[in-house]
């Protein structure tokens, strides 16, 4: 990459290296240096009339790819406007890293000071509907932060992770060495010895067992298993809509363990 670079250039070169394809969004003026540095990425941006409909779209493109859905938000009501889709994403469980742009440094914590799209705290507007909300004051922070956004985003229980970086922190000139390598890796929740005892305890007496899949069933590839306890129970298992989201290119349901046991 040559040329003066900026913190948009690390949210995009974090992204990258993560895995991320495409992005999801509406342009904004706090957020242009997100967008501007996606001209010099490979990120493959869509976008939406409204905000609601670029969050709705970044959840759906994440139940059909198995991928983490990816959003960038402008300030104030860009951001308030994409609420209602990220609470869809947050109660099904779906995983999503938001990047949402914020009035400039100088601004932040002071009360209707007059500055364009300015809330008072925008975080927390997002707090019911996302997992957790960071803010990025510095933009040598912003790989490291959207690093541990994309690790939680797909730990158990998967969702939204939501960050906030100024608009002079993405637009102005940056030291930082373009990003080349970053690593998100899933921390579970191991299950609880005494509950998987309860409940293998209340299935061996069970008379007509039946099993309903959730999506967590789908997002932790726990296909395989599925179909074990399906076939030692002789259970017959229902899928949720959240469990039966198919893969792009295929016909087959990934909840599904099979014709003889699944309904």
């Amino acid at each position: 990459m040559t040329g003066v670079r900026n913190g948009g250039d690390l949210v995009v070169e974090t992204l990258e290296a993560l895995g991320a394809k495409t992005v999801f969004g509406i342009p904004g003026q706090h957020a242009l240096g997100l967008f501007d540095a996606m001209g010099r990425g490979n990120l493959h941006f869509v976008s939406s009339r409204v905000e609601n409909n670029s969050a709705f779209a970044a959840d759906g493109y994440s139940r059909a790819t198995g991928e983490v859905g990816v959003l960038f938000l402008s300030t104030g009501p860009g951001a308030l406007t994409s609420l209602a889709g990220l609470q869809e994403a947050y109660a099904t469980g779906v995983p999503m890293v938001v990047v949402a742009s914020q009035i400039p440094l100088e601004g932040l914590g002071a009360r209707r000071k007059g500055m364009l799209h300015q809330l008072d705290d925008q975080k927390a507007s997002a707090a019911n509907v996302t997992k957790s909300q960071r803010l990025i004051q510095h933009a040598s922070g912003i790989p490291s932060a959207i690093q541990d956004a994309w690790t939680e985003a797909i730990s158990s229980p998967q969702g939204p992770v939501w960050l906030e970086i100024p608009q002079n922190v993405l637009l102005d000139p940056i030291m930082v060495p373009p990003v080349e390598d970053a690593l998100a890796e899933t921390a579970d929740n191991p299950p609880r010895v005494e509950l998987v005892r309860e409940a293998v305890k209340w299935l061996s007496t069970a008379e007509r067992p039946a099993i309903i899949a959730g999506g967590g069933t789908r997002r932790g590839r726990a296909e395989k298993s599925l179909l074990s306890i399906a076939e030692k129970l002789r259970a017959p298992v229902i899928c949720t809509p959240g469990a039966t989201a198919r893969s792009r290119g295929t016909t087959s349901s990934h909840c599904s363990p099979g014709s003889r046991t699944s309904t």
